[in-house]
């Protein structure tokens, strides 16, 4: 396991020169049926970053493979972008079909949020806000853990724990990693609209070609470019569903593909709703950085407890109330998960 070649049977011992041969070894360990390799310097590694959907034993936790074929930066992104919940999935959603305290309420009432911003010990932070009619907040709270790994705000904040990572297979292919806990609180898909259908476009899993024994063979979804990502086109033209695309994430993985394997940065033109992604870019940069230049480490590389205090969701604050300060209240109250070690 540690790369050491151990024989050479075809050369006579006196020119036998095993002891000098070495293949590329990374250690590695496992939880949760995911294996964690450590590709860095430090000896022995870090313990394993305290990401809370990975920390929960493993009859509590769902973990799902995706294949996207992009560039694993873009995808990400996709993640960390809040406003297009309003219009790419809930776009054919109205308020009159909403209960009052439906998740989706805010969202569709208001599809043009404002933000707060913040560097984090794990890396970065969002807050989209909107004034409700009683003159509270409404929040979401989404975060991107350093190096690629992120956590969505479609859920209530006090009892929902989960976790995407975005782990490049190459420049233009992505595995996506999805962690839950079991014990966690339903999604938005899990709630029907008022006449207790439920919501068009929201269907819970992804469909899963066969799996095949060449390299791009695994996790890829049945809905792909080639098929139009299966869009329903009399669902559109009803105002069923946005998009014509059944779920979430595939209507995520529809844009975020069709951009290109690398999407072209210079016609870019970012808004005040791309604050997250410009911020995010930056704390990456910013990062890469300072370890080629300093030797410095990136932020929670060595420090794995900074990411348990990482947590995404919806709530309402007091308009009063610093957004910062409502999390931390928010974290403090929440559902936890009990933790496991890791198995080396």
């Amino acid at each position: 396991v540690t790369g050491r070649c151990v024989d050479m049977p075809n050369v006579p011992p006196e020119q036998d020169f095993k002891d000098r041969v070495h293949a590329k070894a990374y250690p590695a360990c496992e939880r949760n049926g995911l294996i964690w390799v450590y590709m860095g310097i430090q000896s022995p590694p870090p313990p394993l970053p305290m990401i809370e959907a990975n920390m929960a034993p493993a009859e509590d936790c769902v973990i799902r493979f995706i294949q996207r074929e992009c560039n694993w930066l873009q995808a990400l992104e996709g993640d960390i972008d809040t406003s297009h919940f309003g219009f790419l999935h809930a776009g054919s959603v109205q308020l009159e079909q909403l209960d009052e305290n439906h998740p989706l309420a805010h969202t569709v009432r208001n599809r043009a949020p404002q933000y707060r911003m913040a560097d984090t010990p794990w890396g970065t932070s969002y807050g989209a806000y909107r004034t409700e009619p009683d003159g509270q907040i409404a929040w979401r709270i989404a975060n991107f853990l350093m190096p690629c790994w992120t956590q969505n705000p479609n859920s209530d904040f006090s009892n929902y724990v989960g976790a995407r990572g975005w782990i490049p297979m190459d420049d233009t292919h992505t595995m996506v990693v999805q962690m839950t806990w079991k014990k966690s609180g339903s999604t938005y898909s899990g709630r029907p609209l008022k006449n207790g259908k439920p919501l068009a476009g929201f269907a819970p899993e992804v469909e899963l070609m066969a799996n095949t024994t060449d390299w791009y063979g695994r996790f890829r979804p049945v809905a792909r470019a080639e098929n139009d990502y299966q869009i329903d086109r009399e669902a559109q033209r009803r105002n069923e569903i946005y998009t014509g695309i059944t779920m979430v994430f595939m209507q995520d993985q529809a844009v975020t593909e069709s951009m290109g394997g690398i999407t072209d940065h210079e016609f870019e033109h970012l808004g005040p709703s791309d604050q997250m992604v410009a911020r995010t870019r930056r704390r990456l940069l910013q990062a890469a950085t300072a370890l080629r230049d300093e030797g410095r480490t990136p932020p929670g590389a060595t420090e794995p407890e900074v990411f348990w205090q990482a947590r995404s969701g919806t709530f309402h604050a007091a308009a009063s109330q610093d957004w910062q300060d409502a999390y931390r209240e928010h974290v403090a109250s929440a559902l936890r998960v009990v933790a496991v070690p890791a198995k080396a």
